[in-house]
């Protein structure tokens, strides 16, 4: 994972720690695309190979970009890791 991805999980991480219990269903989804971005890059078996793992980021961007726009910048730097 190049430098700039780790510091975009991290700061996705934070952004879910601040959160508002009221949105389980954002946390939940963005906890499990966390997952499978650490698992890939950190060569973990069960990953999910890169273009399944890039349409996965592209629709988180997709489906936060309203609501969580710092979170989808982050999501866009990873994306650009996975290119």
């Amino acid at each position: 994972m190049t430098p700039q991805a780790r510091q975009s999980v991290e700061h996705i991480r934070q952004e879910l720690a601040k959160m508002e219990a009221g949105d389980p269903a954002v946390r939940q989804h963005l906890e499990q695309l966390l997952a499978e971005i650490e698992g890939h890059f950190g060569g973990a078996e069960n990953a999910p190979p890169r273009d399944k793992l890039a349409g996965s980021v592209s629709d988180a961007i997709r489906r936060f970009e309203v609501k969580h726009p710092a979170i989808t910048g982050w999501l866009s730097e990873i994306a650009a890791a996975l290119g």
